[in-house]
C-alpha cells in the first residue's frame, strides 16, 4: 500500500486541527500509515512510531509534512507513553491475542483510536493469526470505553482475506456510527 492509499483510507479521521497533536502508532512497520497520519495532522504535531523491528524503524522518516516523528523500538505490549491525542493501530491488532488488555491500556492514554484491519474472521497464518472483523471490533472497543465509532473507509485486500477497513473510535465525543 502506498502512503497516498493509506491517507485516503484514513482521510476522514476525527483529528483536532486547532493545535499540534500527539499521536502514537503501534506496530508501525516501515511507516506507511505513519506518513499518512502525518499528512492529516496539523504542522507541529508529533508521532511516536513504535515497532519491535529495528530494521523497519530505520525506514521511518524523522519528519514528514511538518510533523516530527520519533521512533521507539518496543512491542505493542510494552508500557505506553501518554497522554496522547490518539493511537493508530494499522494492521497490528490481528497479531495480538489479548486485545482487551491492550485496548484497556490504550483507553488510559488516548481519547481517539484509528483502527485499520481486515474484515474477516478467518485466520490467515502467519499474517493474520487473530483476525478482528469489523462486527467484532465495534463491541470490543466499546468494552474498553470507546463507545463512538465511525467507518472511515474500506478497500479491497491484496490478500483476498476480506476487505481492509478503517474505523475511528472515540471516548467522550459523539461520532457517526460505523
Amino acid at each position: 500500500m502506498t502512503t497516498a492509499e493509506a491517507r485516503t483510507l484514513l482521510g476522514h479521521a476525527p483529528i483536532l486541527h486547532t493545535r499540534p497533536n500527539r499521536w502514537i502508532e503501534l506496530g508501525c512497520g516501515t511507516g506507511t500509515f505513519t506518513r499518512a497520519l502525518a499528512e492529516l495532522l496539523p504542522p507541529g504535531s508529533t508521532i511516536t512510531a513504535v515497532d519491535r523491528d529495528e530494521k523497519a524503524l530505520s525506514a521511518v522518516p524523522a519528519t514528514h509534512n511538518g510533523v516530527r516523528i520519533t521512533t521507539l523500538n518496543a512491542d505493542v505490549q510494552d508500557p505506553l507513553p501518554g497522554p496522547m491525542d490518539g493511537v493508530l493501530l494499522a494492521n497490528v491488532l490481528h497479531f495480538v491475542e489479548g486485545k482487551e488488555a491492550l485496548l484497556a491500556r490504550i483507553a488510559q492514554v488516548a481519547l481517539t483510536v484509528l483502527l485499520v484491519e481486515y474484515d474477516t474472521a478467518r485466520p490467515l497464518i502467519p499474517w493474520v493469526p487473530f483476525p478482528l472483523p469489523r462486527k467484532t471490533a465495534v463491541p470490543l472497543f466499546a468494552k474498553a470505553g470507546f463507545e463512538d465509532a465511525v467507518l472511515l473507509g474500506e478497500r479491497p485486500s491484496h490478500y483476498g482475506n476480506g476487505p481492509l477497513y478503517a474505523v475511528a473510535f472515540k471516548r467522550g465525543h459523539a461520532l457517526e456510527g460505523a
